[in-house]
């Protein structure tokens, strides 16, 4: 019997001794890394030997004992031992999980206007054309300093199909965007919609402002007039950057709709999780790493709260 709360999965079985479970997330730990790194030499030494080996037998035999043998150990063994840890993880871990978040910013509650999902992501404009899958973990809606807020952390793939020699196709997989998605609920409405992505090289020109740095960084849209210049003041456009440093990430692109104002940043930064670099065998370190990323976003929240033309008032 399973039941499912706040995004964690419980599994009815009987909860693991701290040494048990460290031992055993270890173990998954260790394996996922291990095949990991097989797959990376395999997929070095195939791309090697179809570019060193003369032989066109030859070559073809080892570009897909070797490269396509270090994808598939790099995507099914290492990944799979990945999506072990993290059921395990939650499976022992989560009613800590689930404690020590809502504490932080209270019960999770979900309402339509808040929701970051694949349909919500499309609505940013984010890297249109080049991501095909979206995927969004330890997704949290609540509150900080009154302020109603959700967050995620969120990965967008693009996904095709590449034919391998006498098997067929290959669905592939290649990450265009990791980073945080963060919403809040602004004091005020927005005078109108206002838009701003990174600029690419397909960007329309967009609302020039009075920031050269920004206006070659970022292209605005937003309805004729001066509306986007309430929002886009030298303060504002300084905080995001303060922002973006603050969690060691770059601004990929904000809105500004109604009263929400929704952010994604790219960045290895991990709400409601544990650092990639933190042993798993040690318990008390990955409960700690746990709870400062929680800190961490209550911190970066602050930040954005300085903001008086979306937060004015607020404590």
């Amino acid at each position: 019997m399973k039941k499912k709360t706040n995004g964690f999965e419980t599994v009815g079985t009987e909860k693991m001794t701290d040494a048990e479970l460290s031992k055993k997330l270890g173990h998954y730990q260790k394996m996922s890394s291990a095949w990991l790194l097989v797959g990376l030499i395999g997929v070095v030494g195939g791309t090697i030997s179809f570019f060193a080996v003369q032989d066109a037998a030859l070559k073809a035999i080892l570009v897909t004992v070797l490269f396509f043998g270090g994808v598939c150990c790099a995507l099914f063994l290492g990944g799979g031992a990945q999506k072990k840890l993290k059921a395990l993880m939650h499976e022992q871990l989560g009613d800590f999980f689930r404690a020590e978040l809502e504490k932080a910013f209270g019960p999770d509650i979900h309402t339509p206007e808040m929701r970051i999902n694949e349909p919500f992501m499309k609505t940013l404009h984010l890297l249109d054309g080049q991501w095909e899958e979206c995927e969004v973990e330890n997704f949290h809606e609540g509150t900080h300093r009154g302020v109603h807020f959700s967050a995620a952390n969120v990965r967008l793939d693009h996904v095709y199909e590449r034919a391998i020699a006498h098997e067929g196709l290959e669905t592939c997989r290649d990450k265009v965007f990791k980073g945080l998605v963060l919403r809040c609920e602004t004091c005020v409405p927005a005078p109108s919609p206002i838009r701003v992505n990174a600029r690419t090289e397909s960007s329309p020109r967009g609302v020039v402002t009075d920031n050269e740095i920004f206006d070659r960084s970022f292209c605005v849209t937003a309805e004729p007039g001066q509306d986007a210049f309430y929002l886009l003041t030298p303060q504002f456009m300084e905080l995001l950057e303060t922002f973006g440093q603050r969690i060691e990430g770059h601004i990929l692109g904000f809105r500004w709709e109604n009263s929400i104002f929704s952010l994604a940043l790219e960045t290895d930064f991990g709400f409601a999780a544990i650092a990639s670099d933190v042993a798993l065998r040690d318990l008390d370190a990955a409960r700690r790493s746990y709870t400062k990323s929680l800190q961490e976003m209550g911190e970066t929240l602050d930040l954005l709260l300085k903001n008086a033309t979306l937060f004015a008032g607020r404590d």
